[in-house]
């Protein structure tokens, strides 16, 4: 827990605790009276100078010793309502839509709730700003998807129960289907992972969330407990084998910002950001079928500059599509 944490949580133990002795707010804060009155001290040098608690936080106490009465008070402007910036109006929107991805229906409700309540706390402008906003996320066609297979995974991970999947493996270029015992689901970094031992790996593996086209939970269940300690199941590098080249991908900058966030913290991967704004990105070459595929799919936004011979072979896979499909 942070410093920034800790003092916080102190505060709204207090508040909630209004007259607690000193003796009994540090036992139940795990501190000395000594450290907690430092703490409290610290508190009261919040915000801006000059520091006056008439302005930010104080605090008394009512008896002597440790069984004093601790009492916490706020200047009168933190009981009236809010009037955020508009950045902080649209970091709490963008939070709230963030945390929103994953939520079954009833806490997608206690999200809607602290949305409506975050309006109602706005003025003016503010208030103006949120309402016009745009989704912070631009993926609102997977996230019914996605809550609903966090949903049926959660439960299969409840019931210790296995689980066949059908995943895109990077590495391969393909689709397949395994049999899994999940353990949990993840977020690490941009994206849900979901950490399970993988029959076909024989091995704990993480699974991308977005790399799963279907997932059946199977009338079998498993007894055994996850690693204590994830090293077997650490996010691995994308590619396994000797690599037989070097990549190099340059990427547009309406596209930089996405292959950033997505390959930001693959190992063996280096990542350039452009001063023009795109990105360029160079990694083992371990596939070269992958590697035309992948940046096939970006179209006119991606250029392969390395290796030679793979960028004359894209030229003449792109040639035989166009050859293909034209009349």
């Amino acid at each position: 827990m942070s410093e920034v944490t800790n003092l916080v949580s102190l505060v709204s133990f207090l508040v909630a605790n209004e007259g607690i002795s000193l003796r009994d707010a540090a036992k139940a804060t795990h501190r000395t009276p000594a450290r907690l009155l430092r703490d409290l001290e610290r508190l009261m040098m919040c915000g801006v100078p000059p520091y006056s608690p008439s302005d930010y936080i104080n605090y008394s106490l009512h008896g002597t010793g440790k069984a004093a009465q601790v009492r916490v008070k706020f200047a009168g402007h933190f009981a009236r309502p809010l009037n955020f910036t508009p950045q902080e109006t649209l970091a709490l929107k963008y939070a709230l839509e963030h945390f929103s991805r994953g939520a079954d229906e009833q806490t997608q409700k206690q999200i809607d709730g602290l949305t409506n309540m975050l309006r109602e706390a706005l003025h003016g402008r503010v208030h103006e700003l949120l309402n016009d906003a745009a989704k912070g996320f631009v993926t609102p066609r997977q996230t019914e998807r996605m809550r609903k297979l966090i949903g049926m995974l959660s439960e299969a991970i409840e019931d210790q129960q296995l689980v066949e999947i059908e995943y895109y493996s990077a590495h391969r270029a393909r689709l397949a289907r395994r049999i899994v015992h999940p353990f949990g689901v993840l977020e690490i970094g941009a994206h849900f992972y979901l950490y399970a031992y993988c029959n076909t790996a024989d091995a704990t593996r993480h699974f991308r969330l977005d790399r799963i086209r279907s997932a059946d939970p199977i009338d079998k269940f498993f007894d055994e407990q996850p690693p204590k300690r994830r090293d077997e199941g650490k996010m691995e590098s994308l590619f396994h084998g000797k690599p037989k080249a070097k990549l190099v991908v340059r990427f547009s900058k309406q596209v930089a910002r996405e292959v950033i966030d997505e390959w930001s913290d693959s190992p063996g991967v280096k990542i350039k950001q452009l001063a023009d704004g795109r990105a360029q990105i160079e990694t083992p070459l371990f596939n070269q079928f992958w590697a035309i595929g992948f940046v096939m799919g970006f179209g006119q936004h991606a250029e392969l500059l390395e290796p030679k011979a793979l960028r004359d072979e894209l030229a003449q896979t792109v040639r035989s599509s166009l050859s293909a499909h034209t009349e």
